[in-house]
């Protein structure tokens, strides 16, 4: 009986790394969205890049919707969340700048 009770411990402290890193990947992304909706300031920020990570997180969604994998589909919710965020604040800066 102790082979399934440590079994399930590891497998529910591998949960909880992936829980902490679902708040470690909320947490980044917001000093670069405060930064592009206070200061309104887009300088140095690639929307190309952005646009493959949307893209990528698009990918990765399907295939954790595909794999039925609550954790990751979550991520990958957040991030995409927070990069079409970033994406609109971005943009709206750099139109906002060159009507003005």
């Amino acid at each position: 009986m102790k082979t399934v009770s440590k079994g399930f411990d590891v497998v529910l402290k591998m949960e909880m790394l992936g829980w902490a890193g679902t708040g470690l990947v909320i947490v980044a992304y917001v000093p670069q969205i405060h930064h592009l909706y206070v200061e309104k300031c887009a300088w140095g920020i690639s929307i190309s890049t952005w646009l493959i990570w949307l893209v990528a997180g698009a990918l990765l969604l399907s295939y954790c919707i595909f794999r039925n994998d609550t954790l990751f589909t979550f991520v990958q919710v957040i991030n995409i969340t927070a990069i079409m965020a970033t994406i609109i604040l971005a943009l709206e800066e750099i139109v906002f700048a060159r009507t003005t």
